[in-house]
């Protein structure tokens, strides 16, 4: 009988293939190991190394030995490659299936244990992408990157497709302090106009989750010729827009499914405008104030009138 999870993830996945050429150098322990990764192949990608040595009943040693054999650092190296594999190559669907089989599979082991909803799943999984985001961020980046946007003439967002919504959001909450911001989701002739605005002083910030949408890549690469800084916001340093910035930020997302998980990056976005304002404490409150009152003139917003008592005339008792 075929085992479905093969068909979930892809063979040839690098990690499978460097197994099955090095099955004869195994140990017994390090068999059984390999046994169950090509069996179960998706579990690098859900489960941590005391997890899978437990699932494949050997030793954490056997599991940092095992990938060693095979050509990875240790076992975090082998899961990055596979999930970015997962996230820049297989459809939305595919991931969908994938995350499907999986959670089969942890109901299936356990019949005691209540499926979860897919809104305790997804919180979970985003709670999970905000603590490592936490503690992946370095300090010195982090204001490198705000420097380089306070001393810039002018900041280009770029982000298309599903991350044209991140792009949006960080120039309309830039755009309240910092009034030289143009945002580009696509590379037609006219949005590309603006990369002729671009100077050597100028700032673009780059950001693209896979599947990494090649407009991102091509508008990235045009927006370096004008000799502007740089700032990258992806997920992993094999990202094709990461070598794009001169500083660069990975903020893990992992695999939800075929939902985006951004909390995190939409956090760190605006940890970002947060500082900027913060630092130019009086010019963004009279940009805010500015703001306020467009608003107030153009009435952008609902505005909640007081209203006063109704006076209420009492009949007349004569009828007339």
């Amino acid at each position: 009988m075929k085992d479905p999870a093969k068909h979930v993830l892809p063979a040839e996945m690098a990690f499978l293939s460097a197994i099955r050429e090095k099955m004869g150098q195994f140990t017994p322990a390090q068999q059984l190991l390999a046994q169950y990764l090509i069996h179960n192949p998706e579990s690098i990608l859900f489960l941590s190394i005391n997890k899978l040595a437990g699932a494949a009943q050997i030793s954490q040693a056997t599991v940092v030995r095992f990938c060693n054999i095979i050509g990875y650092d240790g076992y975090s190296q082998m899961t990055r490659e596979a999930q970015q594999f997962v996230h820049s190559q297989m459809s939305t669907a595919g991931r969908f299936k994938l995350t499907r089989s999986r959670r089969n599979q942890t109901v299936n082991a356990s019949d005691e244990k209540k499926e979860a909803s897919a809104f305790e799943r997804i919180l979970t999984h985003e709670q999970e992408n905000l603590n490592r985001l936490a503690k992946s961020i370095k300090v010195k980046d982090f204001n490198q990157a705000v420097d380089k946007i306070l001393k810039a003439d002018r900041v280009v967002i770029i982000g298309c497709m599903a991350s044209a919504s991140l792009a949006a959001h960080f120039g309309r909450m830039l755009g309240k302090v910092v009034p030289e911001i143009d945002v580009m989701n696509s590379d037609g002739v006219l949005d590309s106009t603006k990369l002729l605005r671009l100077t050597r002083d100028s700032t673009v910030i780059l950001i693209a989750f896979p599947r990494y949408p090649m407009a991102t890549i091509r508008l990235g690469q045009a927006a370096l010729k004008s000799g502007a800084k740089s700032i990258a916001i992806t997920d992993s340093h094999l990202s094709p827009i990461s070598n794009l910035g001169d500083v660069a930020f990975h903020i893990h997302l992992g695999i939800p499914g075929y939902v985006d998980a951004y909390a995190a990056p939409l956090t760190f976005i605006n940890a970002i405008c947060m500082e900027i304002a913060e630092k130019m404490s009086q010019r963004a409150v009279q940009n805010l104030d500015r703001f306020d009152r467009l608003a107030e003139d153009s009435q952008l917003f609902f505005k909640l009138t007081k209203r006063g008592r109704r006076n209420h005339k009492k009949p007349d008792e004569s009828g007339l």
